[in-house]
């Protein structure tokens, strides 16, 4: 076959891969982002009597916007393309001294907050899950709905912790990640390279 008879087919496959990138540009899937974060505290050493109640303060955890953050912006994703968000993995885990654990810890609840929103448990770990020796735990999630927190631009995870202090400082570092599904606008006005006006 000479490269004179190629030429319809060649065209007919630059046709076909033109109406599928159009197809994708209309009516794209919901694209699924993962957001994920981790922040750290040093927990005080104290005595068997001190115990450890309120929030272990994670700094990073406080007024933050998702909406900003690489994930989404390097997709092209404003706030109105969010249509589902849901927190997917919250884990513990005592870093350093190396020999350290989490058994200083009874129970912990993780809670989302933002503005004019209610506060909602997320996550939770009972004594069951900060055994003795345990240095990492993996918190059982709820069903909770993220997207008002996530658009409202200040999105706050709060801890509240029981326990008893641990008899040396311990470096906690928690991590999460939070599943952002993108409507098909979203995803069009990255994968298209325009956006509606």
């Amino acid at each position: 076959m000479t490269w004179q008879q190629l030429l319809p087919q060649r065209s007919t496959v630059m046709v076909t891969l033109g109406l599928l990138a159009w197809t994708a540009c209309k009516n794209g899937p919901l694209k699924h982002i993962e957001i994920d974060g981790a922040d750290s505290v040093t927990v005080e050493r104290g005595t068997v009597l001190e115990e450890l109640v309120g929030g272990l303060g994670f700094d990073g955890f406080t007024a933050m916007d998702l909406t900003d953050s690489s994930e989404l912006q390097n997709q092209g994703v404003k706030p109105g393309d969010i249509s589902t968000a849901k927190l997917v993995e919250f884990t513990l885990e005592a870093t350093a001294p190396p020999e350290g654990d989490l058994a200083f810890i009874e129970s912990m609840e993780i809670y989302v907050e933002g503005p004019d929103l209610p506060r909602q448990l997320l996550a939770s770990a009972g004594p069951e899950d900060f055994a003795d020796g345990v240095e990492e735990v993996s918190f059982l999630l709820e069903d909770v709905d993220l997207v008002d927190y996530v658009v409202s631009e200040r999105l706050t995870l709060e801890t509240s912790v029981s326990g008893s202090r641990p008899d040396q400082d311990t470096t906690v570092e928690a991590r999460y990640v939070i599943d952002v599904g993108v409507t098909a606008q979203g995803v069009r006005s990255y994968a298209c390279g325009s956006e509606e006006e």
